[in-house]
């Protein structure tokens, strides 16, 4: 049942992550946080909205500032941890991220590698 439920988690975490930054972003930048770990910084589509997708906590957040306002969601379930995210550029339009996604109970482990292609953008370098 682990296996089936990393399995979930990574088709969610997969598609979501497809969906914002292939369709709704304009240029992704590969960048590290306070804590040296690998966030993706975007601008969207929307003017004037940015968006940084991290990992905190074992949960893949999204954090939006739109203007003056600020938002941040998670992007992955409780159910299921996230204990590594890591990301690569691949090329002028291409991103490469690595996760690795944990069932907390069993402790059962397993590694997705996504390759995202920016419909409308390109990483900066």
């Amino acid at each position: 049942m682990a296996d089936i439920e990393i399995a979930k988690a990574a088709r969610y975490t997969e598609s979501t992550l497809r969906r914002e930054l292939s369709y709704n972003t304009t240029q992704a930048k590969l960048a590290k946080d306070f804590n040296d770990r690998d966030q993706i910084i975007c601008r969207k589509t929307y003017q004037n909205v940015r968006a940084y997708w991290y990992l905190s906590n074992g949960m893949l957040y999204r954090k939006t500032i739109k203007d003056t306002t600020t938002g941040i969601n998670p992007y992955s379930g409780p159910d299921i941890r996230i204990t590594r995210f890591k990301t690569i550029r691949l090329g002028k339009e291409k991103i490469g991220i690595v996760m690795n996604l944990q069932d907390p109970e069993t402790g059962l482990e397993r590694q997705i590698a996504l390759s995202l292609l920016l419909s409308n953008g390109s990483v900066a370098l």
